[in-house]
């Protein structure tokens, strides 16, 4: 089960026509996989990197000021203009919420939608073309640095084809039953590989970062391994009992997982 059926749910309710709705669901796809809790550069099976920055800004460890200036994307569109997460974080403090949740997210996308998009969000009320819809939402809304469109369009037709399409309005939030894990995957995420000074650009260095960020390391989450991360390693490892050797292996990932 996904979250496609909500998100669908919750666009009828505040309006869109279901080529709206389809063109929005077809965007969101390639962004973040329609998943509201997703952040970029995650693309392990288990989303770690991505639980670890939700825990991180839920637990307090990420104030406001470094989640709107990261440059890093997040949630259902990826936002990340500094100004945009800005005020996600300001909706998301006045609603209750976690900031993961897929109410809240597609509320607020509605939310600028009635702003600065407001004649985008006249057209997805009315338009009958999917096409079309993805086409503006991806122009106009999404703005990524390449226009996808064609893989959009392809990603809510083939969405589509899952729906239930009356747009009956979504009590409450859905959450999606999670998904089996294979054997396969499991070996693949868990444990992490043994990473060091010499790995940069892999899953494993983004979660590293974003664990240690959590932890209260001033660390920069760039996926890059550079002497600052190595330093803090080695502190992280001093801290803990464990040898100050700068490689993260299964004992450091261990620990430094601990809740």
């Amino acid at each position: 089960m996904s979250y496609h059926q909500t998100i669908y749910n919750l666009l009828r309710g505040y309006g869109l026509s279901e080529a709206g709705a389809l063109g929005m669901i077809g965007n969101w796809e390639c962004e973040s996989g329609c998943e509201p809790y997703r952040v970029q550069g995650d693309y392990q099976a288990s989303r770690a990197i991505s639980k670890a920055y939700v825990n991180g800004i839920e637990s307090g460890a990420s104030d406001r000021y470094r989640f709107s200036n990261d440059q890093k994307g997040f949630g259902l569109a990826q936002w990340t203009y500094y100004s945009r997460k800005d005020m996600l974080w300001e909706v998301w403090k006045h609603s209750g919420k976690r900031i993961d949740d897929v109410g809240l997210q597609v509320d607020f996308a509605m939310r600028e939608l009635q702003g600065e998009y407001s004649g985008l969000l006249s057209f997805l009320k009315t338009t009958e073309a999917i096409w079309d819809a993805t086409d503006r939402i991806c122009r106009e809304y999404e703005r990524p640095a390449v226009n996808n469109v064609q893989a959009r369009y392809e990603a809510a037709l083939r969405i589509r084809a899952e729906l239930d399409l009356s747009g009956q309005p979504t009590v409450g939030q859905v959450k999606p039953e999670p998904e089996s894990t294979t054997e396969e995957q499991k070996l693949e995420t868990w444990p992490p590989r043994v990473i060091d000074e010499h790995c940069s650009g892999w899953a494993e260095v983004w979660l590293l970062q974003s664990l240690l960020k959590c932890r209260g390391y001033n660390v920069l989450v760039d996926g890059i391994w550079g002497q600052v991360l190595t330093d803090k390693v080695r502190q992280f490892q001093r801290e803990n009992g464990l040898d100050a050797d700068g490689v993260v292996g299964p004992m450091s990932w261990a620990k430094i997982m601990e809740v």
